[in-house]
C-alpha cells in the first residue's frame, strides 16, 4: 500500500518553547481526542517563574535596613560560644523544610548587641531565598499595634483576620520580647498569635534580652510551652556587646 504524499505528519506529543536563559520549557501537550494542543498552565518558563516568586517573597521579608546585608558568612566569630550560636542558627536554616513541617520554634536570647538580630535576619533571608518560604520580622510592639488597630470601627480588617495572617507566614520572628510593659492584655495578644501559629504548625522565632525564666514569665507559661514543644531550640548569646567592644577599641 503506497503512502499518501498529502498526509500530514503525526503531531508531536509535546511542544516546547525556548527560554533564552534556562533553555526549553514545556508549552503544550497534544490531545489526540480533540486533535489539538492544550497549553500547560501556568504558561512560561518555570525557572523564570520560580525566580520571580522568590523575589516576591523577599519583598515580604521585613528586614530593617540596618540588617539588610546580614548573612551567616559575615557574622563575627571570636569565641566558641559565638561559633555555637552560628552553627545552631545555620543548622536551623539549612533544615528549615523539616523545621517548617514540624513547627519547630527557636528562641535567641542574651545580652544586647551580641548579634541576635544579625543571625535571625540571616535565617529569614535563607529560608526565603533558598526555601521559598515567606518571613516576617516584627517587634512585639508592632504586633500589638497592628492588632489593636483592628479595634477601630473603620478598620478594613478584623482582629481574627490579622491573627490569621500572622499565622500564615512561613517564619514569624518576634523581636524585643520583654521590652514592653508586660500587661495582661499584651500577654493575651501574644498568646493568640503564638497559639494560632502553634495550631497551624508554623515555626516562630523569639528574640529577647531576658533570661529563659523571664521570657516564660512575660509570655505566660502556655505560650512559652508552645515555643519549647516539638524540640524547640534555645540559643544563648551570653557575651559582651559587639558595639561595646568596638567603642573600647
Amino acid at each position: 500500500m503506497s503512502s499518501n504524499a498529502s498526509e500530514l505528519p503525526e503531531p508531536e506529543e509535546k511542544y516546547y518553547e525556548e527560554c533564552p536563559i534556562h533553555g526549553p520549557w514545556l508549552r503544550s501537550v497534544y490531545d489526540p481526542k480533540h486533535q489539538q494542543y492544550c497549553s500547560v498552565v501556568p504558561i512560561g518558563c518555570p525557572d523564570c517563574r520560580r525566580i520571580a516568586q522568590v523575589r516576591g517573597l523577599l519583598k515580604n521579608v521585613a528586614i530593617p535596613p540596618r540588617f539588610a546585608n546580614c548573612t551567616f558568612d559575615n557574622f563575627m566569630v571570636e569565641s566558641q560560644e559565638q561559633q555555637n550560636a552560628l552553627d545552631a542558627c545555620r543548622d536551623y536554616a539549612d533544615n528549615f523544610q523539616q523545621t517548617h513541617k514540624k513547627g519547630v520554634c527557636m528562641v535567641l536570647r542574651g545580652n544586647v548587641g551580641t548579634g541576635k538580630n544579625h543571625l535571625a535576619c540571616a535565617i529569614a533571608r535563607q529560608v526565603s531565598e533558598k526555601g521559598g518560604h515567606s518571613s516576617l520580622l516584627l517587634t512585639v510592639s508592632e504586633i500589638i499595634q497592628r492588632i489593636r488597630a483592628t479595634w477601630n470601627r473603620q478598620s478594613a480588617e478584623t482582629e481574627t483576620e490579622i491573627i490569621e495572617r500572622f499565622a500564615g507566614v512561613g517564619l514569624l520572628i518576634l523581636d524585643e520580647v520583654g521590652r514592653q510593659y508586660g500587661s495582661e492584655a499584651e500577654e493575651i495578644t501574644l498568646f493568640q498569635v503564638i497559639d494560632a501559629r502553634y495550631r497551624a504548625m508554623r515555626p516562630t522565632m523569639v528574640i529577647s534580652n531576658l533570661l529563659p525564666r523571664e521570657i516564660g514569665e512575660y509570655l505566660g507559661d502556655a505560650a512559652y510551652d508552645r515555643l519549647r514543644e516539638n524540640g524547640g531550640r534555645l540559643v544563648n548569646f551570653d557575651w559582651l556587646s559587639f558595639r561595646a567592644q568596638r567603642d573600647e577599641s
